[in-house]
């Protein structure tokens, strides 16, 4: 398992690696399905990996469409927003217990 400071520490180093120094998506470097692939089994690997509850964040990107479209601009997008939203999760000034309920 990942302990939280760590995972919050991949997060961010993937989210840096991902966009832009104005913090938009870097769509010159990942033009290509493939590097969008790589990163994406990296997030998924800090998921799975992580001590915290993230399966709320696993559930949404099985069921978004721009998780599984072929066009690598959508596919980044969408990658740049979920590993956003994890990293919001670990940085929100304390250390509380992540946890999800899905209705």
């Amino acid at each position: 398992m990942i302990p939280s400071p760590i995972a919050k520490s991949l997060l961010g180093s993937l989210l840096k690696d991902l966009v832009t120094q104005q913090g938009e998506p870097d769509y010159a470097r990942y033009r290509v399905l493939e590097l969008v692939e790589k990163r994406y089994h990296v997030f998924l690997d800090v998921l799975n990996n992580a001590e915290d509850d993230l399966s709320i964040i696993m559930s949404l990107l099985k069921r978004d469409p721009d998780c599984l479209d072929f066009n690598p601009i959508k596919r980044l997008q969408a990658l740049v927003d979920y590993v956003q939203i994890a990293y919001a999760l670990y940085d929100n000034g304390e250390q509380a217990v992540l946890s999800a309920t899905v209705h």
